[in-house]
């Protein structure tokens, strides 16, 4: 037998101690390829593998050799390990910006909006709004001042303020719900008591507001204000009212601008002298300014009422509206961003004797221009 074929017979008799040796010629040393000498040695007994079940070791060829291929880079994109110690992890990516819906959430906030939870201006000054109140908010206060009452004259070197004239609100929301709302306002109508009038902190009502949302840009609101006068010094009307509101967004974005017109009927105030066309309810009490028996009649007369706003963003608005006792225009304003406070400042009577049946009321012939102004707060 060639050496070659006993050379596996002389390796089995190594590794496996339980099988018969091989015969001594098969322990003959082979020359390696190189022209070495292989160099066999004894293994630990119980190191060997094991026979296969038929008593044969089985061969196995070894998989394809693949040679590594090696290739040269610039020393500069070499990265060594002190670059990899010092390199951060890699900045994430980023995000998309939030596409903003195609209709924005308009809410109430007193007598004005919030848009996608973002504080507006006024939409009007004595018109109020008829969304339902945004749910974040629960406390609203506002003064609301007028240079001069129509019935009051400066006398010659006098101070304008004997004419001046103010009240303050407070709008307590504590029912809100995604689109609805449920609230009580407090009004004090005399806070100075001037020309040893009303006396101060006098003229004291109480008044409602319940509202819902149609839709993301459409609201409906009942309510009234000076309903339940808690004396008989108040003289702004027993005002109630029935309003809807639209808000058109100009653009599709979080803050978008946006025109808002609101239109209703309203009573008393509302619907003082000749706006009264709608005819007359009883209001429940006296002291309608309305009333043809001022101030004993329980009756007060209905009229249409209305406003339009341009919403130029979050901070500054202007306005038009028609509120039965008088038309304004004017201004609203946000001077803080992210603070909840209002400005506004309105004319009115400057179209004289507009509407008609106010001239009763006013010092000249035509009435003269006024300056109203509303400073709000929200909690």
């Amino acid at each position: 037998m060639p050496t070659r074929a006993l050379a596996p017979l002389a390796l089995l008799a190594v590794l496996s101690p339980q099988l018969p040796a091989p015969p001594a010629r098969a322990q003959a040393t082979l020359p390696a390829p190189s022209g070495d000498p292989l160099r066999w040695q004894q293994l630990p007994a119980g190191s060997a593998p094991s026979p296969t079940s038929g008593g044969e070791l089985q061969w196995q060829p070894l998989g394809e050799r693949r040679a590594l291929r090696w290739q040269e880079v610039p020393a500069d994109q070499v990265i060594t390990p002190e670059m990899v110690g010092a390199s951060g992890p890699p900045d994430p990516a980023e995000l998309p910006e939030p596409t903003p819906p195609a209709l924005p959430v308009i809410r109430n906030l007193a007598r004005g909006i919030t848009v996608n939870g973002e504080a507006y201006p006024d939409t009007g000054l004595q018109v109020p709004n008829a969304f339902a109140a945004d749910p974040e908010y629960t406390v609203s206060t506002a003064i609301t001042a007028t240079s001069r009452t129509r019935s009051c004259e400066v006398p010659r070197g006098g101070d304008w303020k004997d004419c001046a004239d103010a009240e303050a609100y407070i709008d307590l929301i504590p029912f809100r719900w995604e689109n609805g709302s449920l609230g009580f306002q407090w009004t004090v109508q005399s806070l100075s008591g001037r020309n040893q009038g009303t006396g101060q902190f006098a003229a004291q009502s109480l008044g409602f507001r319940t509202a819902i949302n149609l839709g993301p840009t459409t609201g409906l609101a009942f309510g009234g204000e000076h309903v339940l006068q808690l004396d008989e010094n108040t003289d702004l009307g027993r005002n109630f009212y029935l309003v809807v509101s639209q808000a058109i967004p100009l653009q599709q974005r979080s803050d978008p601008w946006l025109v808002v017109a609101t239109a209703g009927i309203g009573s008393d105030f509302f619907g003082y002298g000749n706006n009264g066309v709608l005819g007359a309810t009883d209001c429940l009490s006296g002291n309608n300014i309305s009333s043809r028996s001022f101030p004993d009649g329980t009756d007060c007369y209905w009229g249409p009422i209305g406003s339009l706003s341009l919403q130029m963003g979050p901070q500054v608005a202007v306005g038009l509206e028609w509120f039965g006792f008088g038309i304004g225009a004017g201004v609203s304003v946000r001077p803080i961003p992210e603070v909840p406070f209002t400005m506004s400042f309105y004319l009115t009577d400057f179209l004289g004797n507009v509407p008609s049946g106010i001239e009763e009321l006013c010092t000249s012939d035509p009435c003269e221009p006024r300056l109203y102004g509303r400073f709000s707060m929200s909690f």
